[in-house]
């Protein structure tokens, strides 16, 4: 009988407990001061994007950034948050099912997501474990990948 071992060599996996805490502690927060902090984090948008989104100057965009991250060491919200944070030292972000709630309701991803090259629905982030690595997605799926690919060769080729 052969009992299953962890490699000690291999990585592990820090434990992280889902919980709606950290969407509990934005969702006291202004509205726009959180979709230009989460912008900024997720979908690497520049302040000039996030203004244009927000009807706001680039200059306020920056300061609705620096003033979510600064709401949020607040000591009400630093305590809420303190039993989500990862000690790990690995640098994970969590994303529980109330902040990916919060991110639909607001509509983040339609806002700041680059758009799919052929259908034009945003792409989503691709949520590996090791950052974004490799080129950048340009199609949302294989099916519009496929798509582009038989219209590029039913165009011919370029002269």
């Amino acid at each position: 009988m052969s009992q299953l071992r962890r490699d000690a060599a291999a990585p592990s996996r820090p434990w992280v407990e889902r919980t709606s805490l950290l969407a509990e502690a934005l969702n006291t927060m202004k509205r726009h001061h959180v979709i230009a902090m989460l912008a900024r984090i997720f979908y690497n948008a520049s302040d000039e994007l996030i203004a244009e989104k927000l009807r706001v100057s680039p200059a306020e965009a920056a300061d609705f950034c620096s003033l979510a991250q600064s709401q949020l060491r607040h000591p009400s919200r630093a305590q809420m948050l303190r039993d989500v944070r990862d000690d790990s030292g690995e640098g994970a972000l969590v994303i529980d099912k109330g902040l990916r709630d919060l991110i639909r309701s607001w509509r983040l991803e339609e806002m700041f997501a680059t758009p799919c090259g052929q259908c034009r629905s945003p792409i989503e982030a691709s949520g590996s474990p090791y950052g974004n690595v490799g080129r950048p997605r340009r199609y949302c799926s294989n099916a519009c990948r496929q798509k582009a690919y038989r219209a590029r060769r039913r165009s011919g080729p370029p002269p």
